[in-house]
């Protein structure tokens, strides 16, 4: 089986592309907007790789196709890149979560509610009973 999205080999009765984390879902068509977008976001970091509301602008896509494995990728460099940038620490942590690695963004949870404790994210996590991460 090909994934529908990064065209890489997928395992027969696979739920998820190991590559890109895309759902595989028989007869589901992907959002070709969001495939152009994707297009459009992968030139403009071709041309230009610090661009950090680019590569943001890109894993958000990714995120809104359920390709987990590409989002993840693409917070991590902007991680390193940026790491003062808050949206992306909690973007990371949605995408492990996405990819059913819990622990990972609990851990991602817990760095980001330490270093923006003024996020209204923070505030968000902390009302859902986030603010222990180990005990929400």
């Amino acid at each position: 089986m090909v994934c529908p999205l990064c065209k890489s080999s997928v395992p027969e009765n696979a739920n998820f592309c190991p590559q890109c984390g895309a759902k595989i879902a028989e007869g589901e068509e992907p959002n070709p907007a969001l495939i152009a977008l994707i297009e459009q976001y992968e030139r403009r970091l071709i041309e230009n790789p610090k661009d950090t509301a680019t590569r943001f602008n890109l894993a958000l896509t990714y995120i809104r196709m359920k390709r987990w494995g590409a989002a993840l990728q693409q917070l991590e460099i902007l991680r390193n890149q940026e790491p003062d940038f808050p949206d992306s620490w909690y973007l990371l942590a949605v995408a492990y979560f996405g990819l059913g690695q819990r622990e990972q963004a609990k851990k991602v949870l817990a760095e980001f509610i330490l270093r923006f404790p003024d996020h209204p994210k923070v505030s968000e996590l902390r009302r859902k009973g986030f603010d222990r991460i180990g005990n929400p």
